[in-house]
């Protein structure tokens, strides 16, 4: 597991796994704040937001990264994800071996940094049960296929000027592209943040994903 994962655990029987990757520059306890928020309507399903692999460049005390941004060229974000995603991937089977889930009960959600890595896992992860990308954006590898077609909502503000909310809409083609399930919400007016529509919206596609509700394209 990783080292200081803040975490929700709640006393009934576990059936339910959401786990978050935050931001560039952040830390797990960031994130798990929204737990806070949806764990009332989730009440068999625990929490986990673990802190990124590495030290952050930018804030080295308490904060994390998955990967160095030293700018946003496509190439080295890619690259930083190839690095990211065999510790993440172990990290999840781990948690899903530990609580004798199906990876179909798991999904994950993360913001900025965190979304791209989140959706990085349908190449990681076989019948994962769906994704959330916050603010964030899609990077996918060259010649491969994904090994899952989760359901995938993509949320983004309007006036995002640390990742543009254009990239909201070159994800949801490529992924729709690779076959992928895309619900996207659109907050107007809000920057690289979110809202409170953009997590009523996360909390609903949860509950539809645990109710085994189809998500319409």
């Amino acid at each position: 597991m990783f080292e200081n994962c803040p975490s929700i655990i709640p006393q009934k029987p576990i059936q339910k796994l959401v786990v978050f990757f935050h931001g560039y520059g952040s830390n797990g306890d960031d994130l798990l704040e929204i737990a806070k928020i949806w764990q009332p309507n989730l009440p068999n399903t625990a929490f986990f937001s673990p802190n990124g692999i590495e030290a952050s460049e930018v804030n080295p005390f308490g904060a994390y990264q998955w990967f160095g941004l030293k700018d946003f060229d496509p190439t080295n974000i890619r690259a930083g994800l190839d690095n990211a995603r065999p510790h993440v991937n172990r990290f999840l089977k781990r948690l899903l071996a530990e609580y004798r889930l199906l990876p179909s009960d798991l999904i994950v959600a993360g913001f900025s940094q965190g979304a791209m890595l989140a959706l990085d896992m349908i190449y990681a992860i076989a019948r994962l049960g769906g994704i959330i990308g916050y603010s964030g954006a899609f990077y996918p590898p060259l010649n491969t296929p994904p090994l899952s077609s989760p359901p995938v909502l993509l949320v983004h503000g309007t006036t995002d000027l640390v990742v543009p909310y254009t990239n909201l809409q070159v994800a949801q083609t490529k992924l729709r592209t690779a076959g992928v399930n895309v619900m996207t919400q659109t907050c107007p007016g809000l920057a690289h943040s979110i809202d409170e529509a953009g997590l009523m919206a996360g909390l609903d596609f949860i509950r539809y994903q645990h109710q085994n509700q189809p998500i319409a394209l």
